[in-house]
C-alpha cells in the first residue's frame, strides 16, 4: 500500500472546535416552539444535528408533521439563524483542548475550517482567541453554495489551499466532522473523514474513523487512524 503524506486537515467549526451543539439545538427547537411545533431531543440528534440551518429546518418540520413551502422554509431558517446568532453573541466556548490540538496540527500541516456556521461568527471567535494565524483558510456558510452535504464547501477549501501551495499527488487531506452532512460532503470531495463526537452509529459508520473529541489529537493520531482504514481495504 502506498503511503500518502498528510498535507492538510480541514475541520468543521461547530461541534469540533467550538461547543455550539446546545446553541444550535436550542435555536431550532425554540423557534419551532414559537410556531407550536415540538421537536424531541432524539429527533434533533438523529435527524437534524450537523445539518445546515435550512436542511435542519426542513428535516425538523417533516419530523413534526408540518407542511411548509419554500418561502416559509427560508423565513423559518432566517429566524433560526438569528436565534443562533443571539446565542453566539453571549459567548462561544471552545471545546476543551481544541486550541492545543489546532496548534499541534498547524505546526506540521496546513489547517482550515469548512463550516456550516457564518464566517463572520467564526472569525470573531478566532480573533478573540488569537487563533486566526493558525488557519490557512476559513470557508463559511456565506462563501459557497450549495452547502454541505454537497462537496462544494470542501472543494472551495481545497482550491484555496492549491492557490497558496499545490497539494502533492501523494498528499492526503483529512476532514474532521461532527455530523452526517459534513461527513458526506467531505467524502464526496474525495477526502478521508474522521467523525468527532458521540454520534449515532449510523452517522459514525459513514466516516473512515471516529474519535470522541479532538482533545489530544495531532498529525500522528490522524495518520494512524487513516492508515488503519487503508489496511482494512488493502
Amino acid at each position: 500500500m502506498t503511503h500518502r503524506v498528510l498535507e492538510a486537515v480541514l475541520m468543521e467549526f461547530d461541534g469540533v472546535l467550538a461547543d455550539t451543539a446546545h446553541a444550535r439545538r436550542d435555536a431550532l427547537t425554540g423557534v419551532l416552539a414559537e410556531d407550536g411545533l415540538q421537536l424531541s431531543d432524539s429527533d434533533y440528534r438523529d435527524g437534524c444535528a450537523g445539518l445546515s440551518t435550512t436542511d435542519a429546518v426542513r428535516e425538523a418540520t417533516e419530523r413534526c408533521g408540518a407542511t411548509i413551502d419554500a418561502t416559509g422554509l427560508e423565513l423559518l431558517a432566517l429566524r433560526v439563524d438569528r436565534a443562533f446568532s443571539d446565542h453566539v453573541g453571549k459567548g462561544v466556548v471552545l471545546v476543551d483542548g481544541a486550541r492545543e490540538a489546532v496548534e499541534r496540527l498547524a505546526a506540521r500541516v496546513r489547517v482550515g475550517i469548512v463550516t456550516r456556521a457564518s464566517r463572520r461568527h467564526v472569525e470573531f471567535v478566532l480573533n478573540l482567541g488569537q487563533m486566526e494565524h493558525l488557519f490557512a483558510c476559513v470557508i463559511g456558510s456565506e462563501d459557497v453554495d450549495p452547502p454541505k452535504p454537497a462537496p462544494a464547501p470542501y472543494l472551495a477549501a481545497l482550491g484555496r489551499l492549491e492557490q497558496r501551495r499545490p497539494i502533492r499527488s501523494d498528499g492526503l487531506v483529512v476532514s474532521l466532522e461532527d455530523g452526517l452532512g459534513g461527513i458526506r460532503a467531505a467524502r464526496a470531495a474525495g477526502l478521508r473523514c474522521i467523525a468527532v463526537g458521540n454520534l449515532p452509529a449510523h452517522v459514525a459508520m459513514e466516516a473512515d474513523a471516529c474519535i470522541p473529541a479532538i482533545t489530544g489529537i495531532d498529525t500522528a493520531v490522524v495518520e494512524q487512524l487513516i492508515a488503519r482504514v487503508g489496511e482494512r481495504f488493502a
